[in-house]
């Protein structure tokens, strides 16, 4: 409760001319100071008072729309009269007090979504619509500013003041489809013109309240409908299915009467809410507050702007006014044309036109918004800023090869050493996984000599031809021709479905099936994963990789640490995967994470293989350590160490796999759920004593949990892994609703 002495002249006239005294409390406003009085025998009222200038006619208007919308189902602000009858009082410094009997209930701001809440604020506007109908308003008046007839002239007169060159963008964008809205035919009328989450009052799933007229005016009817649906549609994860749902409310009965819009206002109501979306981060732009809920408001708009801007907005378009009128939604439009190759494979059985990210957040073609749960190329998180900025100021400024001398290069290249053991101090940077293994190979086969490789049963190492040939992943799987005559491949490393790799004795165990298949070899090198993706998520013991590690160096050969699923803090209690098990390998390779989608990736490794490597044939890469790249890169290392996100990954990461496993004592298809950080799987079984992979419903729970907003995949050598490798700013809770959905995916598949 705040009591401030600059309120106690109103306070005084207050008591004067209404007879009421009561204790203050100051309440959120906009440009009006608001103010609760409580009474000695509990009833409550708000002093609104209004800067001068004084408008009568304002007044007068305002009390005539109370007036009407007392009509309304739902509870609206009352008036209290003066002692002698008047509804309002000019205090001598030229401001205006008017009392308002206290509303009692919880606003929609507050007390957060509930199911068939959007078809009541439908259903609310469309009520207003034919409260107000009869009301004239005699002039013009203030709130132009709020206007969507008008918005032209509010958005163009502060687009100077956007942010940035993606926020101008993305108004210009609605500006633009403004301005060639036929709003000639638009009906006009007298409209509460804010119904937003912070006016209304709800209980469940009704509207029991509506508050502050102070924007009320004259403009589009359908404005009421798209202002309500705009602010309904904030921070939901399928803002186009709440307002298809509150448009199912808006053409409803009102005391008898059939509120029907007419095709112009149907056509025109989805550019209508995006102007308003706009308008409000214009004026946003403009205005400063220090009320939390501004900010919170203000970000949810620029998210939503960014999404249906992204977007396909003539699909967003058509579903919206096909709703207003009762029409099912068209059909959307396939994006991959006949001309893509066919192997190019998609996601989810109904794919997902994916354009937008944000976070830890996808959004598709429609504006819904799906919890990433998978995706670990956005390592820092789809879109950030930083690396966003960092990209952009670079490209501005040169591209092009190594063959110059610039100085990202060499800072990026330092600091990606400085992360890794001491010996490994020499950089090369190229532009994907699949490249900086290729080049590993390279480098392992001049520095020994020879050629022959070691890799791990169900490994996965990139794309082309040699890196399938070491990839059993690959080459034992569909389309694939089998292992090469010069590959060896050491068993997989495990310990759920080969319980002697987890124990005491592991690293004797493994070590002697590693000497058996290395016997007669004669390896330049074992390519290997810390912790196995394709192979399950799989988490080896320490004796069973130290021991795959002795062996290739016993036999010769350099080891590689294919790091690009895990590198960069994913694995919380190390910044490297393979620093989890005390090992040293002679090269790390490094992939998509660095890079933030960007394509980026890059080769460590000691001083003297990279010398060996310098035998007279010249290395180069076009793009691989260019100036842009290496920028990117840099950000990227920035924002992990400023934002602290290897940390981050240890704690949300281990309050996910215990969630996980405590789950899982409800669910026995979940054989096991092991990770390290953000490096998670959960391993699916159809019996828990044989441990038979369950692949067809790790499919299932996949596609399920797509439905309900969760983007998941499989993995494992019987695809029945459940793999989450999220973005590192994936927060604890996402984790909590990445639970909450597997939690009823596996419950319904059960049933």
């Amino acid at each position: 409760m705040t009591r401030t002495t600059s309120h106690d002249p109103w306070l005084d006239l207050v008591q004067r001319r209404y007879g009421i005294v009561g204790t203050p409390e100051s309440l959120p406003g906009y440009a009006d100071t608001n103010i609760r009085l409580t009474t000695t025998d509990g009833a409550s009222f708000v002093l609104r008072v209004s800067p001068p200038p004084i408008d009568e006619d304002r007044l007068d208007f305002i009390a005539s729309v109370l007036a009407a919308s007392a009509a309304t189902s739902f509870s609206t602000p009352t008036l209290v009269p003066t002692i002698d009858g008047s509804h309002h009082v000019v205090a001598t410094d030229g401001h205006v007090l008017r009392l308002f009997r206290w509303l009692e209930g919880n606003t929609y701001e507050d007390s957060g979504p509930h199911q068939g809440l959007p078809r009541a604020i439908g259903e609310a506007a469309a009520e207003m619509v034919v409260s107000l109908a009869p009301v004239m308003q005699p002039t013009e008046h203030r709130v132009r500013l709020w206007d969507l007839r008008y918005a032209d002239e509010t958005i163009s007169e502060r687009f100077g003041l956007l942010g940035t060159d993606h926020e101008r963008y993305l108004v210009a964008e609605v500006l633009d489809r403004y301005r060639r809205l036929d709003r000639t035919s638009l009906p006009e009328q007298v409209v509460h013109n804010d119904i937003n989450p912070g006016n209304l009052l709800v209980e469940g799933s009704r509207v029991v309240g509506l508050l502050d007229f102070g924007d009320t005016t004259k403009t589009y009817r359908i404005a009421e409908l798209a202002i309500a649906a705009a602010y309904a549609a904030l921070d939901v994860d399928d803002p186009v299915a709440t307002i298809v749902e509150v448009c199912s409310g808006y053409g409803t009965h009102v005391d008898g009467t059939v509120h029907e819009p007419t095709e112009a206002e149907a056509l025109a109501l989805p550019d209508l809410i995006l102007t308003r979306l706009a308008t409000s981060v214009a004026v946003a732009a403009e205005r400063t507050s220090a009320n939390p809920h501004w900010h919170t408001t203000r970000d949810s708009t620029w998210d939503l702007l960014g999404r249906f801007v992204a977007g396909d907005l003539d699909a967003i378009t058509a579903t919206i006014s096909a709703a207003i009128v009762g029409k099912p939604a068209p059909t959307p439009k396939a994006v991959r044309r006949p001309m893509i190759g066919s192997a190019l494979s998609l996601a989810y059985d109904e794919p997902l036109t994916i354009t937008s990210g944000r976070g830890a957040h996808l959004s598709d073609s429609l504006g819904r918004r799906y919890l990433d749960a998978v995706n670990n190329v956005a390592h820092v998180g789809h879109g950030n800023p930083v690396v966003v900025r960092a990209g952009a100021i670079a490209m501005a400024s040169l591209n092009t090869n190594t063959r110059y001398l610039h100085p990202e290069l060499p800072r990026f290249a330092e600091r990606l050493a400085a992360t890794l053991p001491d010996r490994l101090d020499t950089v090369f940077v190229v532009n994907s996984g699949s490249e900086a293994n290729e080049l590993a190979i390279r480098l392992a086969r001049t520095v020994t000599g020879r050629r022959d490789f070691i890799c791990v049963e169900h490994g996965y190492h990139g794309n082309t031809s040699t890196l399938i040939d070491i990839s059993p992943y690959k080459h034992d799987g569909p389309g694939g021709s089998g292992r090469p005559h010069w590959v060896s491949v050491l068993p997989a490393l495990d310990p759920y479905r080969n319980t002697d790799l987890g124990g005491d004795r592991a690293v004797d165990i493994y070590g002697a099936a590693a000497e058996r298949v290395l016997d007669g070899t004669n390896p330049a090198g074992l390519i290997i994963e810390a912790l196995p993706g394709c192979g399950g998520q799989i988490v080896p013991s320490a004796g069973a990789l130290s021991a795959a590690y002795a062996a290739a160096h016993g036999a010769g050969a350099v080891v590689i640490a294919d790091e690009v699923q895990t590198g960069l803090g994913r694995v919380g209690d190390r910044f490297w995967a393979f620093e989890l098990f005390d090992v040293s390998p002679d090269i790390v390779t490094i992939g998509k994470p660095v890079g933030n989608g960007h394509p980026l990736a890059a080769v460590v490794t000691t001083r003297a293989i990279a010398d060996a490597f310098d035998n007279g044939m010249e290395y180069f890469n076009t793009f691989g350590g260019n100036p842009v790249s290496a920028a990117v890169g840099n950000a990227v290392l920035d924002v992990i160490e400023t934002e602290g996100l290897q940390q981050h990954a240890r704690s949300v990461g281990q309050s996910l796999i215990e969630g996980l496993r405590a789950i899982s004592t409800g669910h026995n298809a979940i054989g096991d759920v092991r990770g390290a950080g953000l490096f998670i799987g959960i391993d699916l079984v159809t019996d828990r004593a044989t441990k038979e992979p369950d692949g067809p419903l790790a499919h299932a729970v996949v596609q399920a949990a797509k439905r309900s907003g969760v983007l998941l995949s499989t993995d494992g050598p019987g695809h029945n892994v459940i793999k989450i490798k999220p973005p590192l700013v994936f927060t604890e809770r996402d984790g909590h609703t990445l639970i909450d959905v597997l939690d009823r995916v596996l419950s319904d598949l059960a049933d």
